[in-house]
């Protein structure tokens, strides 16, 4: 049963909270947005109302759904990703990047899967292979191939923010699964000097000088970051109140996706803005713990690698729309406006209270 003391239910009013403000903002960032389009004002509002819907049931399909399940069809779910993370590149590019598979009725990116099934083959590797991880040929090394493999496509749509992610928490993975710490250095004194240096090629060095000072160019280059910075700074304690932004008047580009929220701090000020990430804290302690609460290592690093995931999402975001990290794409989880990225979100959810179910 379901009651206020379960960490289901505390779970599950996090999520649903969350939920609420990101349909709440899509409409107040994204009407004129949407009439701009050709559209009505509430266009992008309806198309979250419909892919919360889908979510949810996409997080209950996952509730019920035994844990066990992903890690016997691995193999079928690892070739599926790496196919459609093929696919991607025979579609539409999209703003300069092949990250969408266009369907009839929805598009949807196949990067958001990888995000899962890095966890699932990781979880299930290291809990499979777990007395070899100290050899770094016949353990930590094809771990890091296959997983590298789905990463280096990710990065090759291009999509930096993703691959960051991926990577980080696939390093979160490995290093509490066991993997030794020398293998760790070593392979991360391999891939940082290419990560640095693909900082400073194509567009991502324009992003890096203009997140170094973007108001050398803040019409140009850092107009965005200088946008977004006036949008949390103009909202103050309490904010100017829900609708009354001025930055989504067409100043602040993106401002019901990944930039959502500067405008929730805006119209919200600093006890909205510190409401979503007291929200999301707890969301991330409440995952977290039942992931600790696990004795099967698979299930356990599994909870732990969508919790990861989720809050390292967001801390990303946040730190973007605040000017402490380079521009990188990635939404805020449950909020910013997007279906495939809300969808899974819940799913991954669902999944958590699927480990929640199975702990008891």
């Amino acid at each position: 049963m379901l009651t206020y003391r379960n960490p289901k239910f505390h779970l599950l009013f996090i999520v649903f909270i969350l939920t609420l403000t990101g349909l709440l903002f899509s409409y107040s960032a994204g009407s004129l947005q949407a009439m701009r389009l050709g559209r009505s004002d509430s266009y992008f509002l309806m198309k979250q109302i419909l892919s919360s819907v889908a979510g949810f049931i996409c997080m209950f399909a996952a509730y019920k759904i035994p844990l066990e399940f992903y890690r016997k069809n691995i193999v079928i779910l690892f070739f599926f990703t790496l196919t459609l993370l093929v696919i991607v590149f025979f579609q539409r590019e999209a703003n300069g990047a092949h990250r969408w598979i266009m369907l009839p009725v929805f598009s949807f990116q196949p990067s958001e899967l990888a995000k899962f099934t890095v966890v699932v083959y990781l979880a299930h590797y290291l809990d499979k292979k777990y007395e070899k991880m100290a050899d770094f040929s016949r353990g930590f090394l094809p771990a890091t191939i296959m997983v590298g493999a789905l990463a280096a496509l990710v990065m090759l749509e291009p999509d930096f923010g993703t691959t960051i992610l991926i990577s980080s928490v696939a390093f979160t993975i490995l290093i509490i699964g066991g993997a030794k710490g020398r293998h760790i250095v070593g392979i991360l004194g391999f891939l940082l000097p290419l990560f640095i240096a693909s900082l400073f090629l194509g567009y991502r060095r324009g992003r890096l000088m203009m997140f170094l000072d973007p108001w050398a160019d803040r019409l140009g280059s850092g107009y965005q970051l200088v946008q977004s910075l006036s949008a949390v700074g103009s909202g103050g304690v309490y904010g100017k109140g829900i609708g009354n932004s001025t930055q989504k008047l067409f100043f602040l580009p993106e401002a019901h996706t990944d930039f959502v929220y500067a405008i929730i701090s805006e119209e919200t000020g600093i006890l909205g803005a510190m409401g979503v990430v007291l929200a999301i804290t707890l969301f991330f302690r409440i995952a977290i713990k039942a992931a600790l609460n696990q004795t099967d290592r698979y299930k356990k690093l599994v909870l732990i690698g969508v919790s990861c995931m989720l809050f390292y999402q967001s801390i990303i975001n946040i730190g973007v729309v605040l000017g402490l990290l380079p521009t990188k794409g990635i939404t805020l989880p449950f909020v910013s406006y997007g279906g495939s990225a809300l969808m899974i979100a819940l799913f991954f959810v669902g999944i958590i209270l699927r480990g929640i179910e199975e702990s008891r």
